[in-house]
């Protein structure tokens, strides 16, 4: 596999999309920077810290053992923890409404241009300066970028996450399929995907499919940028969905539920996710992030695997899509020593080893990245390296703009009959411009 060359265009691109999420006013009031050092001892220190975060519950349990080992340093220190799995920053938003923000939350980068702006975060660049146990150049320096905003670090990353084929193994070797490589491409997927799909009852319905996908925004950029389409214009002041290699791409997919019928629709998921078909063994690959990875590890019945997003016949490119995620602290924290301290623990090598060990994603430290407990073969995947094999030209983000919750609805409600199989890939996403096109910058 190819190792990771992407810094430099992460740095770019991370850049660019900061400045398009964040507000132009600046922040409402200067962040007062702490003046009292941490105590030398960590058990002289006394505080009552709420961690917000969310997440599986693969995730919650992360969060929980860092917790436990922060406080057999730490014992003085109480930590509520608060598991949002869904609706997360509606929950954060009205925490700060009410003026009892978290200590700590999880930062998407979407939305750190933003908190940052409103005064709401507190900056961390005096604790960094003098604390030499965490640094800017032990991280992806893509990754640091990203939480930075009007030259002030407003976050400290601590991991991100690529896409990836998963794929059931004893599916591909009962079809008579060879495995996924760096070489499949979209019609490779195909071909597949019609071996192993079956009705294995008889009973004129499919059981066992070949493909599944998730439909939401940021889980189909993959196919889109990889064909070389996109979302938005470069400067984010265009909708670009209705362009001809990004409607190719959602044909495929849609082609793949209604034409070939090697994947199921929205009403053929019924009840179950596309990460429960897979997990079930009902589906023989599967389109998602890294942080799938813990959970799936919980599979008994099948082996399964990783590969790199397959190749665009149309493009000859692949494409993938990535997050990243920061611990961030709150300006009005009473207790700021302390949440740097649990920061520090969460982002530094503590975190990082055991994201590494058991996390839900890459570290987003350079070191621990690529560590044997990371990539170790032992435990699946055997090939987890694939999560930092990408180069750099097929790194890509899904747009940000300001008003990021109207193109969300809009992704929601205007491609919601597409992927019901009631209207066309070319209606839909010309809704979906039509919707989107006043929220977006001017």
């Amino acid at each position: 596999m190819k190792k990771l060359v992407t810094i430099g265009l992460l740095v770019t691109i991370v850049a660019t999309l900061v400045t398009a999420c964040a507000p132009k006013a600046t922040p409402t009031s200067t962040p007062v920077p702490p003046t009292a050092a941490p105590p030398e001892k960590p058990e002289e220190m006394e505080a009552e810290l709420t961690v917000i975060h969310w997440g599986s519950e693969e995730e919650k349990d992360l969060v929980a053992g860092w917790i436990a080992q922060f406080n057999e340093e730490y014992p003085n220190v109480k930590v509520e923890q608060i598991h949002v799995p869904q609706n997360y920053w509606d929950k954060v938003a009205a925490m700060f409404a009410a003026g009892t923000p978290p200590d700590l939350m999880y930062m998407g980068y979407p939305e750190m241009g933003f908190y940052a702006s409103e005064g709401t975060l507190l900056p961390l660049d005096d604790y960094l300066a003098k604390d030499a146990d965490i640094s800017a150049d032990m991280f992806f320096p893509a990754l640091w970028k990203a939480f930075t905003y009007e030259g002030k670090v407003y976050g400290v990353p601590k991991d991100w996450n690529t896409q990836v084929l998963y794929y059931n193994k004893a599916l591909f070797d009962e079809a008579g399929v060879s495995y996924p490589d760096e070489n499949w491409t979209w019609d490779d997927v195909l071909d597949a995907a019609k071996k192993i799909v079956a009705d294995t009852d008889g009973d004129g319905v499919t059981d066992r499919w070949g493909f599944v996908t998730d439909v939401g925004m940021n889980r189909i950029g993959a196919w889109i940028y990889g064909n070389g389409g996109s979302y938005l214009s470069e400067d984010k002041t265009t909708c670009t969905l209705t362009d001809p290699a990004s409607v190719q791409a959602l044909e495929f997919l849609t082609g793949m539920m209604f034409d070939e019928k090697v994947a199921p629709s929205k009403v053929e998921l019924g009840e179950l996710s596309a990460k429960e078909m897979f997990s079930s063994g009902k589906a023989g690959m599967y389109v998602c992030g890294g942080w799938r990875v813990l959970g799936f590890r919980d599979i008994k019945d099948f082996e399964w695997d990783i590969a790199p997003i397959p190749i665009s016949p149309n493009s000859g490119k692949r494409g993938t899509v990535v997050d990243t995620v920061a611990w961030s602290v709150a300006k009005n924290t009473k207790y700021p020593d302390a949440a740097w301290a649990l920061l520090k623990f969460f982002t530094g090598e503590a975190g990082q080893v055991r994201m590494a060990k058991g996390g839900t994603a890459t570290p987003s430290m350079i070191k621990y990245a690529n560590s044997e407990d990371f990539l170790d073969p032992t435990k699946p995947p055997a090939h987890r390296e694939v999560l930092i094999s990408y180069t750099e030209d097929e790194i890509h983000y899904y747009p940000v703009i300001p008003k990021m919750g109207e193109m969300w609805d809009a992704w929601g409600q205007e491609l919601s009959e597409m992927w019901l199989g009631q209207k066309s890939v070319e209606d839909s996403v010309k809704a979906f411009c039509e919707r989107i096109e006043p929220a977006l910058p001017k």
